[in-house]
């Protein structure tokens, strides 16, 4: 039974994935934030010494939409930390304890399209991208799996008019990361997953 940690533990995405890794047999940890800060390095490190799994989901996430002429630099800085620099935190713990452990990134597709206001989400989803592109180039078993508009408390809580039927369904996403654990998509891939793809790659 292999151990996998997903990070963000209470929000939809992780718990789509959680339920769907938990049906397959696979030991699922979801922690929360009073669990795992992975803002918190010494926490991190703490946290993967005494729980070292053999699949990090990178999953925990933050957005601030506003405009950087307001200059409220700590709320870019949180969005950024929580992003992209915990990715770091976080995989570097792991793989320290278990070279051979699989990385999985959730990143989104904003991470390689414009948003005005989404700087510091953008700009962070880039970021991780690139660095699981270049960990792939070192040797990691690290991917990347970007969503698109997505079926969530905070899509909703962000866009609270919006059809549901337009979004990509957590659980439909939950599926593609079982793909990519079971190794179907090449080591470094940044693959974009949304609404209009799904149906092709869900019956690749």
């Amino acid at each position: 039974m292999k151990k996998v940690v997903i990070t963000g533990g209470n929000g939809d995405i992780a718990n789509a994935i959680g339920n769907l890794l938990q049906s397959k047999n696979y030991e699922v940890y979801l922690p929360k934030r009073d669990e795992l800060d992975v803002t918190n390095e010494k926490n991190v490190n703490s946290y993967f010494a005494n729980n070292t799994p053999d699949i990090l989901i990178n999953n925990a996430g933050a957005i601030l939409i506003e405009e950087i002429e307001k200059n409220n630099i700590s709320k870019h800085k949180n969005v950024i930390d929580v992003n992209l620099t915990a990715v770091f935190t976080c995989t570097g713990a792991v793989l320290a304890r278990n070279k051979n452990a699989q990385i999985i990134n959730i990143g989104s597709s904003a991470g390689t399209k414009v948003h005005g206001q989404w700087s510091s989400y953008c700009a962070s989803k880039a970021g991780v991208i690139m660095a699981t592109q270049c960990w792939a180039q070192e040797g990691v078993n690290a991917i990347c799996l970007s969503p698109g508009r997505t079926l969530t408390k905070m899509r909703k809580s962000m866009y609270p008019d919006e059809n549901a039927d337009t979004l990509l369904k957590p659980e439909d996403f939950a599926k593609i990361v079982y793909k990519a654990i079971n190794g179907e998509y090449k080591t470094g891939i940044n693959l974009d997953v949304n609404i209009n793809n799904i149906k092709e790659l869900l019956n690749d």
